[in-house]
């Protein structure tokens, strides 16, 4: 597939105040999903529900920035991320624009990067980080906020701060976090899995059915009151629950999504720039926050980082053979049959002698009857 372009969609809320001027958090989740047969890839809890929380996230948020009393003096980015399951090439390509652009770009004072990873199920959250926050740094703050939240409401679920470094002697990278975290950004991935090898990750069995809806709504608040004592710098009011009636997260929609989201295969090759899913998540994105954009990336033609082909549906035929035992049978059966016409054309006189000596028999017994 010659000149395939990976799109990443993007959106902002730009905070109170200059928007050059104040800190920006990134929430981002890569869209597609990965299977050994590209065609029954789902991809629901990797990464369908990473999908689902941010668009969610983005919903709640942008009723807050909407609201004079509660437009928060920081800018929330988010990002839908192509070629995830490429090592993350959609999130490479879009940091080199924005942080090696010529334009001014808002990653450059981000404060605090989230990516979302397979989040719809069990009672463990990791927080993957690539190196610890200092004590102090808003990326610190962001990792208190956590454990504050879940303290307080959440007590059955179980969090860890996961620390792996980046090992660049690999080809591909563990987490989406580590394309942030090469180039200096505050970064993390939230996730129910401890290890990036887990095959839940990149499996066609990854479908609807493994996905808790309970669950990662539960995930989904848990992240969107963390974010909100980071971005209004609430500290020291741990029963403080911002997002309730009217601003919860709301199961239904995080159910709709999910159900759209496993409705096709989404394997990468299979989402061009155009496809329906693509520009499905670009609308809906575009519904709550401003400045959405999708933007291209392709491979370099001299040194690609991937080449996709096309095809990703075939037919398998499967044939049903008999037994040997029984073509042994009947190769013995039609020897026999041959044996029986040879010996009787050799000996047709006999035969025929024989059978009209019979028939002579059965002649003069009916006389005499």
């Amino acid at each position: 597939m010659a000149d395939f372009q990976i799109a990443n969609i993007q959106g902002k809320l730009s905070g109170y105040g200059i928007e050059e001027q104040l800190p920006t958090v990134a929430v981002v989740a890569h869209y597609d999903a990965y299977g050994i047969a590209p065609g029954l890839s789902q991809g629901a809890d990797s990464n369908g529900s990473g999908v689902a929380a941010l668009l969610e996230l983005a919903r709640i948020f942008s009723k807050l920035y909407t609201n004079s009393r509660t437009h928060a003096k920081s800018n929330i980015m988010f990002l839908l991320s192509g070629g995830g399951k490429f090592n993350y090439h959609g999130t490479k390509r879009w940091i080199e624009d924005n942080l090696d652009g010529a334009e001014s770009s808002l990653l450059t004072d981000v404060s605090v990067v989230l990516c979302l990873d397979s989040i719809g199920a069990d009672d463990k959250l990791y927080l993957h980080v690539s190196k610890p926050p200092k004590e102090g740094s808003p990326g610190a703050l962001f990792v208190e906020n956590i454990k504050s939240v879940i303290s307080s409401f959440y007590p059955d679920v179980t969090f860890t701060v996961q620390h792996k470094k980046i090992n660049l002697g690999e080809d591909l990278l563990a987490w989406e976090h580590e394309r942030f975290s090469i180039r200096r950004l505050p970064a993390f991935t939230l996730s129910h899995l401890e290890s990036h090898k887990a095959l839940e990750r990149k499996s066609v069995l990854d479908t609807r059915d493994t996905v808790d809806t309970h669950k990662l709504v539960r995930n989904t608040r848990i992240i969107a009151e963390a974010l909100a004592r980071h971005i209004y710098n609430i500290t020291n009011q741990d029963g403080l629950q911002i997002f309730n009636q009217n601003l919860d997260v709301q199961e239904s929609m995080m159910t709709a999504w999910l159900d759209y989201l496993t409705s096709e295969p989404r394997g990468a090759q299979l989402l061009r720039k155009d496809h329906l899913m693509v520009t499905t998540l670009e609308q809906a994105l575009a519904r709550y926050v401003k400045d959405v954009r999708k933007t291209l990336a392709k491979a370099d033609k001299k040194d690609p980082e991937f080449v996709f082909y096309d095809g990703a549906t075939y037919t398998m035929y499967a044939y049903s053979v008999k037994p040997a035992v029984f073509d042994l049978f009947l190769a013995l059966g039609i020897a026999a049959y041959l044996t029986v016409i040879y010996y009787a054309g050799q000996n047709f006189s006999i035969i025929y002698n024989f059978v009209k000596n019979i028939g002579k028999r059965q002649t003069k017994q009916l006389k005499q009857q």
